[in-house]
């Protein structure tokens, strides 16, 4: 697959290598940077599929442009350090793979294709994990609005939930919204 490129580098030489090598793959360089400020500046105008980032760049370095963009992001360091320090803050900044300089176009492709696969494996984990507190925070909202029908009332924990089931039914509304709905009245 193509995928749609930014590059950041704050060495014009590197970065137009790097263009190069990428476009002769067959990838697309939407957008070129020479430090964090431009990157955080253009990435929502340009969209792209991964983000190549080099560690060191003057105003905003590329540690601190990936956790802001990694979320959103699949994002590559290239760098020149190999540092076990710097490695560990990449890592724990959102990185999903790590270029050293000078880089060779075997390497390219591979971490390319790597970070887009981590970066879709992680979003659909952080995906489920969201879902899975909704629906948590739902069904706690809906025992406590099945408690208060239960005391209200006096019913049984089957017929306040079925009380719950059918308000929702005939307003058309989410089981949550009704327990909320009744969780404010009392």
């Amino acid at each position: 697959m193509s995928y749609r490129i930014l590059i950041a580098d704050d060495e014009p030489l590197i970065r137009a290598d790097l263009k190069e090598l990428l476009e002769e793959m067959g990838y697309e360089v939407v957008a070129e940077a020479s430090d964090g400020k431009e990157v955080l500046d253009m990435i929502e105008k340009v969209n792209p599929d991964v983000v190549i980032l080099d560690i060191k760049m003057p105003q905003i370095d590329g540690i601190s442009v990936a956790k802001k963009i990694s979320n959103r992001f699949p994002v590559i360091f290239l760098t020149a350090y190999s540092n076990r320090q710097l490695i560990e803050k990449a890592k724990n900044s959102g990185g999903m793979a790590y270029l050293s300089k000078p880089f060779r176009e075997r390497d390219l492709a591979p971490s390319i294709e790597l970070a887009v696969t981590q970066f879709l494996k992680a979003s659909k984990l952080t995906e489920r994990v969201s879902r899975l507190k909704e629906q948590l925070e739902s069904r706690k909202v809906i025992e406590k609005a099945k408690g208060l029908l239960m005391n209200k009332e006096n019913l049984s924990e089957t017929q306040a939930y079925r009380k719950l089931q059918k308000i929702s039914m005939e307003k058309n509304r989410t089981m949550k919204e009704v327990a909320d709905a009744i969780i404010l009245m009392s």
